[in-house]
C-alpha cells in the first residue's frame, strides 16, 4: 500500500490545521497523531507504508487504520489511496430536507457535529514500538507483567505482545493480577496466545472486570457455559466445531445450567427441530425447551402424558336402537 497526500493550500508550508486539534484530538492517540504529522511534513510525496513506520515506530498494520481515522472524522479525505484535507471552502448552500424545510448553514453545521459524535473508537490502540521499549526500560511493574506472561505462555514475548500488555495495563485499566489470572485462563482452555489474551482482556475491561473476585466469578462462569455447552454439542452430535458462539454458550447455559434438561430432553427437541426444520437450529430448539420449561415438563413420561392429555377423545357411539322396541319384539315372538 502507498500513501501519498495531496495539501493542496496547504503546500508551501508544514503546518498542523486547527481543525485537526479543535475538532480531532479528542478521541486521538499517539499512534495517529504521529501518522498525520508524518504524512503532512512530506506532502506529495508518495510514502510507502514500511517508510512511515521506519521513522514513526507505528506497526505497519495500525498505519491504515490511524488514516481512516482522521477520514471518519472529517478531516482527510480518501479518493482511489490517494488522501487530500476535506475542502471546507465551498459555499453551502441552503439545502431542503424530506419534509422541505430550509436547511441553513446553522443546522448544517449542527448535522456535521452529531455525525461526528457518532464515531466511537471501540478498540483501544496498542502503543508503538518506540514508546513500549521506552517504558519497559522504567517501568517495573510491567517488567514483572512480561516475565510472568512468559512463563505461562511458555516464550519469549515480542515487542507487539509486551504492547498488547501495555494496553491492557494502562488503556484498559486492568491491574496486573487481573492480567496474570486472564493469561493463566487463556492457558486453561488451550488458547495461550496474545490474540485471545487481548481480545478477552478488553471484553473484560468493557465489563468493568478488574479485581481478583470479579475475575474468579468470569472465569468460573465461562467455564459453566464452557461444560453446558460440551453437553448439548454432545447430545446434537456437533464434532469439529470449533469455538461456540456467543449466543450457542447462552442458550446452552439457559438449557442445561438454568432450566436442568437432560440429555434425552435436548434429544427429543433436537429431533423435533430436525424434522420440522430440516437442519439443527438453536432458536427453534430454544422455543420448544421454553415451552416445555413453562409447562414443568422435565422427562418424557411428562412430556408423553401432557401430550397425551392433549389429544381429542373418541366419542362413545350412541346405540341406534331402542330398547323399549327390542323388549316388544321380544315379547310378541314368546307370544307367537
Amino acid at each position: 500500500m502507498s500513501v501519498k497526500i495531496n495539501l493542496g493550500a496547504w503546500r508551501s508550508v508544514f503546518a498542523v490545521p486547527s481543525k485537526i486539534v479543535d475538532e480531532g484530538l479528542k478521541f486521538a492517540d499517539g499512534v495517529k497523531l504521529k501518522v498525520l504529522l508524518y504524512v503532512l511534513r512530506n506532502a506529495d510525496s508518495e510514502l510507502n507504508v514500511d517508510a512511515v513506520s521506519k521513522a514513526t515506530g507505528v506497526n505497519v498494520t495500525d498505519i491504515p487504520e490511524a488514516l481512516d481515522y482522521w477520514v471518519n472524522m472529517e478531516i482527510l479525505q480518501k479518493d482511489e489511496g490517494v488522501y487530500a484535507p476535506v475542502n471546507s471552502t465551498e459555499e453551502i448552500k441552503p439545502t431542503q430536507n424530506s419534509n422541505n424545510e430550509i436547511k441553513t448553514v446553522e443546522t448544517i453545521s449542527k448535522d456535521v457535529d452529531e455525525q461526528k459524535q457518532r464515531f466511537i473508537v471501540t478498540k483501544p490502540q496498542k502503543p508503538d514500538y518506540v514508546f513500549t521499549s521506552q517504558r519497559l526500560a522504567v517501568d517495573n511493574d510491567l517488567k514483572i507483567l512480561v516475565g510472568e506472561a512468559q512463563t505461562m505462555l511458555g516464550k519469549t514475548l515480542s515487542n507487539s505482545d509486551i504492547a498488547t500488555l501495555l494496553m491492557l495495563k494502562d488503556t484498559c485499566g486492568l491491574r496486573l493480577d487481573v492480567i496474570l489470572m486472564l493469561i493463566q485462563y487463556c492457558v486453561s482452555i488451550d488458547k495461550g496466545n496474545m490474540r485471545t489474551v487481548e481480545k478477552i482482556g478488553i471484553s473484560w475491561a468493557d465489563e468493568g472486570i478488574n479485581s481478583v473476585e470479579a475475575a474468579d466469578n468470569k472465569i468460573a462462569s465461562a467455564h459453566h457455559a464452557s461444560r453446558c455447552f460440551s453437553q448439548v454439542s454432545s447430545v446434537f452430535g456437533m464434532k469439529n466445531v470449533g469455538s461456540p458462539t456467543k449466543k450457542q454458550l447462552e442458550y446452552s447455559t439457559k438449557w442445561v445450567g438454568e432450566w436442568k434438561f437432560s440429555a434425552p430432553m435436548l434429544r427429543e427437541a433436537y429431533e423435533r427441530c430436525v424434522d420440522s426444520k430440516g437442519e439443527l437450529k438453536f432458536n427453534y430448539i430454544d422455543g420448544i425447551l421454553k415451552k416445555w420449561e413453562a409447562l414443568g415438563i422435565k422427562n418424557l413420561n411428562d412430556l408423553k402424558e401432557s401430550e397425551a392429555a392433549k389429544k381429542p377423545q373418541p366419542l362413545k357411539q350412541k346405540s341406534s336402537y331402542d330398547i323399549n322396541e327390542l323388549e316388544k319384539i321380544d315379547t310378541l315372538d314368546f307370544i307367537n
